[in-house]
């Protein structure tokens, strides 16, 4: 009878443990369960993201459809205008040749109101910003032949280099160097030749005949001056003055009156005295312009007040 007894009493104390011990395993199933479902969604969650991420790849492998084809071929594309994120008032424009980025370039305010208004071409805003990318390049055979300038001089030796002497003004800067017969000259080339050679849409002579045409006393170097629209001076007088002993050139314009007297430099007396490349209303044109302009600019009369 006590055996029997106390029998029961175990079974009655295993009962509660036995209800907490299945409530307890229930807990952890729950949780293990809640874990492999979060597992679960940051899986999926991975797999979604992976395939983003991969069709955001292969979107921009694809290539992206030209904006404009240059006459060499290329390629324009992300052709665009931005705006500084320094000034409100700078604007920049930029673009990719054949998946390469170019540098961007200060737009002129013109440009930036026509883009906003989205009344100009990508074409103008290439050709304005990048010229020479947009010049049909020279072949090499064309460019080793073309070493003679408009007056049959050869250019014995030209290159282009960055002066790399730290006591020179100009040192960094790149340089065009040129030899025609006795004569070595040197000048910093501006950025826009600088492109034409780099991408290889000027020649030799074209180059040395731009940058040096007045040294080489060429009469291709005097054409591009003239005299303002309508001037017709009754003397452009070239004299030497007295006092400096240096040659002077003036203009006489008559009723509106005269330049004042400006300095001749020695090629360009070279080449109106000696070689005969330069005329007086090309020198003119050089030296006096805006003077001239100033002499035949309407006169503003005094207006005088009257007291009543």
């Amino acid at each position: 009878m006590a055996s029997k007894k106390k029998q029961e009493e175990v079974k009655q104390e295993s009962a509660p443990q036995k209800q907490q011990e299945a409530a307890t395993d229930k807990k952890t199933a729950t949780k293990k369960k809640s874990e492999e479902s979060v597992k679960d969604e940051k899986t999926e969650t991975k797999k979604v993201e992976k395939a983003a991420d991969k069709k955001e790849q292969q979107a921009e492998k694809t290539p992206r459809e030209p904006q404009l084809v240059t006459v060499n071929g290329e390629k324009v594309t992300h052709a665009h205008a931005f705006q500084s994120n320094k000034s409100e008032d700078t604007w920049y424009f930029t673009a990719k040749l054949d998946g390469k980025q170019l540098r961007p370039m200060k737009m002129h305010a013109d440009d930036v109101a026509a883009y906003q208004k989205k009344e100009s071409s990508i074409e103008h805003l290439m050709k304005t910003y990048y010229p020479s990318k947009m010049e049909p390049k020279v072949g090499k055979e064309q460019y080793l032949a073309d070493n003679k300038l408009s007056d049959g001089r050869v250019i014995d030796k030209m290159n282009v280099y960055k002066e790399k002497d730290e006591t020179k003004q100009d040192a960094g800067k790149y340089k065009l160097y040129a030899v025609v017969g006795d004569q070595k000259m040197s000048t910093v080339l501006s950025f826009k030749d600088l492109n034409s050679f780099f991408d290889r849409v000027t020649t030799p002579a074209q180059l040395v005949e731009k940058n040096f045409g007045e040294k080489l006393h060429l009469a291709s170097a005097y054409a591009k001056y003239q005299l303002p629209e309508g001037a017709k001076p009754e003397n452009i007088r070239i004299a030497k003055d007295k006092q400096t002993d240096k040659w002077t050139i003036s203009a006489d314009l008559g009723p509106k009156g005269k330049t004042e007297k400006k300095p001749l430099s020695f090629d360009d007396g070279y080449s109106f005295f000696t070689a005969k490349t330069a005329t007086r209303e090309q020198l003119a044109g050089k030296y006096l312009a805006s003077d001239i302009k100033s002499l035949m600019a309407p006169k503003q009369e005094k207006s005088v007040s009257m007291k009543v």
